[in-house]
């Protein structure tokens, strides 16, 4: 059983979901428009 629980567990731990990265990706877009490095954002 101690086998299944380790094959669970694998791969880095400081890995956020997707929708975690989307938040944070949006969150430096946001502030590189907000201290003028991007004009404009192309969408």
């Amino acid at each position: 059983m101690s086998g299944e629980a380790k094959a669970v567990k694998k791969g880095n731990g400081w890995r956020l979901s997707l929708d975690a990265w989307a938040v944070l990706v949006a969150f430096l877009a946001a502030l590189l428009v907000r201290f003028g490095v991007f004009k404009h954002v192309p969408w």
